[in-house]
């Protein structure tokens, strides 16, 4: 069975963003690794009762070499880690929670479909740019419980997005560790929020 033709990643992705509009305004971390460059948004922190979720994207095209090893059966890992900090003036910052999101992006020869998994989410798409779609979006991730945070105090939400090397089948990472096109990460800009979340609308006990 042939492989799929490889198609102009950069030229496709960079058109897709384009037209998103007013998103570009809003990707404000960029980092650049061999010939791919990665656009992070701000996290967007929402405050609910139990704690802080935070909502985030990235995007960039991926290496032609990365596309050539998912259409050869393997599979590649995206993880993202979003943490809240409070700043001291005296010491580092204070760590106060986490959250983090693995997500496999894979391909079914059989089938022409690319599989993405993102904990107990399967989703199948029919072409790459829909499943890249799902792997550059972290939607309501719970970046701190409620109990470590103080009433009226600032905090950050920031991060870092990468591919896990450390996922891929240890021969295929001794191969690829120090290659640039391999090398997809960024840090996320920091959003800074206030705890005050809105009252529990759960009925009393």
């Amino acid at each position: 069975m042939s492989l799929p033709d490889a198609p102009d990643t950069m030229r496709r992705r960079v058109l897709a963003a384009a037209g998103i509009g007013v998103a570009t305004a809003m990707l404000q971390g960029r980092a650049t690794a061999g010939s791919a460059t990665i656009y992070a948004q701000t996290p967007i922190v929402t405050l609910e009762p139990d704690g802080v979720y935070a909502s985030t994207s990235v995007v960039f095209a991926l290496p032609v070499a990365l596309e050539d090893a998912l259409h050869r059966g393997i599979p590649l890992y995206f993880l993202t880690r979003l943490m809240v900090t409070q700043s001291r003036w005296w010491w580092f910052d204070a760590s106060i929670g986490e959250g983090r999101q693995l997500t496999r992006l894979g391909y079914e020869p059989l089938l022409g479909k690319y599989r993405v998994v993102t904990g107990a989410l399967r989703t199948t798409y029919a072409s790459l740019d829909e499943a890249l779609d799902q792997v550059q979006h972290v939607l309501r991730l719970k970046v701190a419980d409620a109990h470590a945070l103080k009433r009226g105090e600032s905090y950050q939400v920031g991060g870092h997005f990468e591919l896990d090397l450390s996922q891929l089948p240890r021969p295929f990472q001794l191969n690829v560790g120090s290659q640039s096109e391999w090398q997809i990460e960024a840090d996320f800009p920091r959003a800074v929020f206030t705890w005050t979340p809105a009252p529990s609308t759960a009925p009393p006990a």
